[in-house]
């Protein structure tokens, strides 16, 4: 009995998708480009949420892959950023995902390993174009201008006491200048929810936040939030369902960040729940531009783009999602 749940054990660790275990790493290219090949749907809507597209990006470069953080720059451009501290620009303007630029999220980097390196998540202030980054392993956050110049750091004391593998994994900035944080790892050692920080304004400024907790639906994990136009904000959230090979469940929810008390829980409503066959994967980036609607800011655009962990079972996925703000029907 010892041995097989040994094996077990191992069996496990091996398919954990992007903790473990990872494909090969391919001969470094730099000069490759991006394949973004359409996938076909079979329903317009899922959940709340309209369906304008789905696509799967390839390339063979080797700054591709491992997208955990996404923002939207205004124009129809984006900013997604990766476990392996490079970063993706493109646009959606013109419908579909064009005009891709790869590089490296910090030039001037003196790290390879990929704890020093990997940014989960992406906040924008629209304002100045600044960008804020959360770097998981070293539980630090990172603001840099529009051209992603000039870092300043900060390193929150309550994020320190976050694991180095269960760090900052969700990341908004809000209108009215505070921003919202969530944590991968469970709060406590049995415990069901994750750790939530709330700043007053750019918490890279020192200030100390207030703590709160976050309850995710049973077995899923906050990935990724956006703020919304009217102070919502939609989180994302996953877990791993586990065969062979391991695939994952979504679920897309909507929050009301007036309702987080310091120490209490917080919890959202689902909008949406992603499972095959609609094209599914690991989804870890989030990004929402607002309607044109100058009332209300709806509908909102979401897109969303996956993780592939750099295995090769895994596909880096980009969703674009409309919502009209509307919470659905309770069910009976």
């Amino acid at each position: 009995m010892k041995r097989r749940l040994i094996l077990l054990v191992l069996v496990a660790v091996a398919l954990a998708p992007g903790t473990w275990l990872r494909s090969a790493p391919p001969p470094v290219m730099l000069n490759a480009g991006v394949e973004v090949i359409r996938l076909a749907i079979d329903k317009p809507r899922i959940g709340a949420l309209d369906v304008i597209g789905t696509w799967q990006l390839k390339s063979e470069h080797s700054l591709f892959h491992g997208y955990s953080g996404l923002v939207a720059l205004g124009g129809g451009k984006f900013l997604a950023a990766s476990d392996a501290g490079a970063g993706l620009a493109f646009s959606m303007a013109s419908g579909g995902p064009t005009d891709f630029e790869l590089f490296p999220y910090d030039p001037d980097t003196r790290f390879t390993d990929k704890m020093y390196q990997d940014i989960e998540a992406l906040a924008h202030d629209p304002g100045t174009g600044r960008v804020w980054a959360a770097f998981e392993g070293r539980n630090m956050i990172e603001r840099r201008e529009g051209d992603l110049s000039d870092p300043a750091q900060a390193l929150p004391e309550p994020m320190r006491r976050w694991g180095e593998n269960s760090g900052p994994e969700a990341m908004t900035r809000l209108s009215d200048g505070s921003f919202l944080m969530l944590g991968e790892g469970r709060a406590g050692f049995m415990g069901e929810e994750f750790p939530g920080l709330k700043w007053q304004r750019d918490p890279v400024l020192g200030d100390k936040p207030m703590e709160f907790s976050f309850a995710a639906p049973e077995g899923f994990r906050p990935t990724d939030m956006a703020a919304l136009p009217d102070g919502r904000v939609l989180i994302l959230v996953r877990r791993i369902a586990w065969g062979f090979p391991p695939h994952f469940k979504v679920v897309l929810l909507v929050a009301d960040p007036a309702e987080i008390v310091v120490g209490e829980s917080w919890s959202g409503t689902e909008l949406a729940r992603f499972d095959p066959p609609f094209p599914t994967d690991n989804y870890e980036g989030l990004a929402i531009e607002p309607g044109s609607d100058r009332g209300t800011g709806y509908p909102v655009m979401v897109t969303i783009i996956s993780d592939d962990n750099a295995v090769s079972y895994q596909r880096t996925l980009l969703l674009r999602l409309q919502w009209d703000g509307k919470l659905p029907a309770p069910s009976r």
